[in-house]
Protein backbone atom coordinates (compact mmCIF):
# COMPACT_ATOMS: atom_id res chain seq x y z
CA UNK A 1 0.00 0.00 0.00
CA UNK A 2 1.64 3.18 -0.76
CA UNK A 3 -0.32 6.61 -0.48
CA UNK A 4 0.76 9.82 -0.45
CA UNK A 5 -2.00 12.27 0.36
CA UNK A 6 -5.56 11.93 1.83
CA UNK A 7 -7.65 10.90 -0.96
CA UNK A 8 -8.16 7.79 -2.42
CA UNK A 9 -6.94 8.88 -5.73
CA UNK A 10 -3.61 9.86 -4.11
CA UNK A 11 -2.30 6.06 -3.51
CA UNK A 12 -1.01 3.10 -5.60
CA UNK A 13 -4.89 1.48 -5.44
CA UNK A 14 -6.21 4.38 -6.45
CA UNK A 15 -3.95 4.89 -9.76
CA UNK A 16 -5.07 1.36 -10.29
CA UNK A 17 -9.16 2.39 -10.11
CA UNK A 18 -8.20 5.55 -12.40
CA UNK A 19 -6.44 3.71 -15.31
CA UNK A 20 -9.58 1.63 -15.09
CA UNK A 21 -11.81 4.30 -15.56
CA UNK A 22 -9.72 6.17 -18.19
CA UNK A 23 -9.84 2.49 -20.14
CA UNK A 24 -13.57 2.80 -19.47
CA UNK A 25 -14.26 6.62 -20.37
CA UNK A 26 -11.57 6.40 -23.09
CA UNK A 27 -12.97 8.26 -26.74
CA UNK A 28 -16.49 8.67 -24.75
CA UNK A 29 -18.36 12.03 -23.95
CA UNK A 30 -19.78 10.72 -21.11
CA UNK A 31 -19.38 7.40 -18.53
CA UNK A 32 -22.30 7.04 -15.81
CA UNK A 33 -21.82 5.76 -11.95
CA UNK A 34 -23.60 2.38 -13.27
CA UNK A 35 -20.88 1.77 -15.63
CA UNK A 36 -18.04 3.18 -13.38
CA UNK A 37 -19.34 0.51 -10.50
CA UNK A 38 -19.83 -2.71 -13.03
CA UNK A 39 -16.67 -2.18 -14.15
CA UNK A 40 -14.91 -1.73 -10.42
CA UNK A 41 -16.41 -5.20 -10.23
CA UNK A 42 -15.64 -6.64 -13.36
CA UNK A 43 -12.10 -6.28 -12.55
CA UNK A 44 -12.47 -7.29 -8.70
CA UNK A 45 -11.40 -4.03 -7.87
CA UNK A 46 -15.57 -3.18 -6.24
CA UNK A 47 -17.02 -6.04 -4.26
CA UNK A 48 -20.93 -6.64 -3.73
CA UNK A 49 -21.33 -5.89 0.31
CA UNK A 50 -19.99 -2.70 1.94
CA UNK A 51 -20.01 -4.62 4.89
CA UNK A 52 -16.80 -6.36 4.01
CA UNK A 53 -13.77 -4.98 5.20
CA UNK A 54 -11.50 -5.37 2.47
CA UNK A 55 -9.12 -2.30 1.69
CA UNK A 56 -9.38 -1.98 -1.87
CA UNK A 57 -12.85 -2.41 -2.09
CA UNK A 58 -13.02 0.71 0.05
CA UNK A 59 -10.57 2.59 -1.94
CA UNK A 60 -12.25 1.71 -4.97
CA UNK A 61 -15.21 3.05 -3.89
CA UNK A 62 -13.88 6.24 -2.14
CA UNK A 63 -12.31 6.84 -5.72
CA UNK A 64 -14.82 6.24 -7.81
CA UNK A 65 -17.11 9.31 -5.35
CA UNK A 66 -14.20 11.27 -6.48
CA UNK A 67 -14.18 10.70 -9.69
CA UNK A 68 -18.03 11.45 -10.01
CA UNK A 69 -17.79 14.14 -7.20
CA UNK A 70 -14.79 16.57 -9.80
CA UNK A 71 -13.06 15.78 -6.65
CA UNK A 72 -9.31 15.25 -9.09
CA UNK A 73 -7.93 18.80 -8.78
CA UNK A 74 -4.87 16.65 -7.97
CA UNK A 75 -4.19 14.64 -10.94
CA UNK A 76 -2.27 15.83 -14.39
CA UNK A 77 -5.68 15.64 -16.20
CA UNK A 78 -8.28 16.71 -14.03
CA UNK A 79 -10.64 16.66 -16.45
CA UNK A 80 -10.44 13.11 -17.33
CA UNK A 81 -10.11 14.02 -20.97
CA UNK A 82 -13.71 15.95 -20.55
CA UNK A 83 -15.47 12.51 -19.82
CA UNK A 84 -18.96 13.78 -18.26
CA UNK A 85 -19.63 11.12 -14.96
CA UNK A 86 -23.00 11.09 -14.79
CA UNK A 87 -24.54 9.93 -11.39
CA UNK A 88 -27.74 7.72 -11.73
CA UNK A 89 -29.71 6.19 -8.98
CA UNK A 90 -28.33 2.52 -8.96
CA UNK A 91 -24.54 3.45 -9.33
CA UNK A 92 -24.58 6.32 -6.79
CA UNK A 93 -26.16 4.50 -4.38
CA UNK A 94 -24.24 1.65 -4.21
CA UNK A 95 -20.98 4.20 -3.62
CA UNK A 96 -23.53 6.06 -0.83
CA UNK A 97 -23.56 2.85 0.81
CA UNK A 98 -20.16 2.17 0.72
CA UNK A 99 -18.85 5.65 1.98
CA UNK A 100 -21.22 5.50 5.06
CA UNK A 101 -20.56 2.02 6.20
CA UNK A 102 -16.68 3.63 5.59
CA UNK A 103 -17.36 6.31 7.87
CA UNK A 104 -19.57 4.53 10.08
CA UNK A 105 -17.43 1.31 10.90
CA UNK A 106 -14.72 3.23 12.87
CA UNK A 107 -11.15 2.14 12.97
CA UNK A 108 -11.40 -1.72 13.48
CA UNK A 109 -11.96 -1.50 9.60
CA UNK A 110 -9.22 -2.17 7.46
CA UNK A 111 -9.13 0.73 5.70
CA UNK A 112 -9.39 3.51 8.74
CA UNK A 113 -6.85 1.41 11.09
CA UNK A 114 -4.47 1.88 8.17
CA UNK A 115 -5.08 5.76 7.48
CA UNK A 116 -6.17 6.93 11.24
CA UNK A 117 -2.82 8.36 11.51
CA UNK A 118 -3.87 11.33 9.52
CA UNK A 119 -7.05 13.41 11.08
CA UNK A 120 -8.08 14.53 7.82
CA UNK A 121 -8.72 10.81 6.47
CA UNK A 122 -12.59 11.13 8.31
CA UNK A 123 -13.29 15.04 7.25
CA UNK A 124 -12.73 13.72 3.45
CA UNK A 125 -14.72 10.37 4.03
CA UNK A 126 -17.44 12.69 5.34
CA UNK A 127 -16.98 15.14 2.76
CA UNK A 128 -16.94 13.48 -0.62
CA UNK A 129 -20.28 11.36 1.38
CA UNK A 130 -22.12 14.71 1.41
CA UNK A 131 -20.83 15.54 -2.50
CA UNK A 132 -21.76 12.58 -4.37
CA UNK A 133 -25.47 12.51 -2.06
CA UNK A 134 -25.81 15.97 -3.48
CA UNK A 135 -24.79 14.97 -6.90
CA UNK A 136 -28.22 15.22 -9.26
CA UNK A 137 -29.16 11.52 -10.45
CA UNK A 138 -30.40 10.79 -14.02
CA UNK A 139 -31.95 7.96 -14.91
CA UNK A 140 -30.55 6.13 -17.74
CA UNK A 141 -32.82 4.05 -20.42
Amino acid sequence: MGAWGVKALESDEGLEVLALVEEVSAGRDQVTADELVNAARAEGLLGGNPAEDEYLYDVTALALAEILTGDTAQLGDPTLGGTVFVATPEGTAVLIAWLTQLRDAGEEREFRELRSSDSRQITHITAVLEALSRQPTVEIR
